[in-house]
């Protein structure tokens, strides 16, 4: 049987990760649980079913077709998904697309397929094929067969990476077959990190030292602004000193993107976190001279 896993979306002639004209592959699953996660529809390895109430008409043709009875009216997420049995009746009758999976699956095979389609624009510009998520090295076996398959098709691979895998599959599995990584760092401090994210640090920055020790493929270590948690004077100026200790030259940030907070809802989270403004220029200044020793882009 051809081995299949959960893709969250596909988003092609991608111009801000990586190199040239990318497609973006992003995987549903995460290792890590960041109260912040702008994409939280990939964090669960599992398919979800997605409500937007604001396209609901109210109808009651989902009502009719749920056996489970697992749809209320007057539940604030309207799917009781403790009792969905994701038999999608429900997604196939809404006349105003207000229900949907979250996730499908497919084949390396139909993967490669999207993939090649564009690899005239890939040639031309410098650019590949971008894996991210959620945490495409949550499903490692996988994306092994799929990269061995980009290989033969001399196609750039990017991964953008939470940085928490298992070092010797990652060796064995990945780093073979990969041009470029992009490598998440958020917190320095392991019980800061651990309340936020769910899990230590502790193997992430392991893995991140391990790879720019190898000192053979291009590493981009990149840090998600986040306000009052990861952009705070202490840890930036931690995680500028550690950098520097590492003897590198070149980083990126990820500026917090405050629409995600009309997602969780959606797939029935109660947000731990809830900002809702922009990153001033006061705190792009700091940042700014916190890291003016680093190449990298302005934002």
């Amino acid at each position: 049987m051809t081995e299949k896993t959960l893709i969250v979306d596909i988003k092609k002639n991608a111009l801000d990760d990586g190199p040239g004209i990318r497609t973006l592959i992003f995987f549903k699953g995460c290792p890590l649980s960041c109260v912040w996660c702008q994409n939280p529809e990939a964090k669960s390895p599992f398919m979800e079913i997605y409500f937007d109430k604001e396209l609901c008409g109210e109808c009651g043709k989902c009502l009719e077709v749920c056996d489970q009875i697992a749809i209320k009216f007057d539940y604030k997420y309207r799917i009781d998904r403790s009792i969905c049995n994701l038999c999608g009746s429900c997604i196939d009758l809404c006349p105003n697309q207000a229900l949907k999976f979250v996730g499908k699956k497919y084949t390396t095979e139909e993967l490669m397929t999207i993939i090649l389609k564009d690899k005239v624009f890939y040639d031309n510009s410098g650019g590949g094929l971008t894996l991210s998520g959620g945490e495409s090295l949550y499903h490692i076996d996988f994306v092994h067969n799929l990269l061995k398959e980009l290989k033969k098709e001399e196609i750039h691979v990017c991964i953008e990476t939470c940085g928490f895998y298992n070092k010797n599959q990652f060796d064995d599995l990945i780093l073979p077959y990969v041009d470029l990584i992009y490598f998440d760092l958020k917190l320095l401090d392991p019980n800061l990190h651990a309340h936020y994210c769910k899990v230590s640090n502790e193997r992430i920055f392991e893995n991140f030292e391990m790879l720019i020790k190898k000192n053979y493929i291009e590493v981009l270590p990149r840090i998600p602004l986040i306000p009052d948690i990861t952009d705070t004077s202490e840890n930036l100026r931690k995680l500028a000193r550690y950098l520097k200790s590492l003897q590198i030259k070149k980083i990126g940030f990820l500026p917090y993107n405050p629409l995600w907070l009309s997602k969780p809802e959606k797939i029935s989270i109660k947000p731990l976190y809830n900002h809702s403004e922009w990153i001033s220029n006061k705190k792009k200044e700091q940042i700014n001279l916190f890291f003016s020793d680093f190449d990298y882009h302005d934002f």
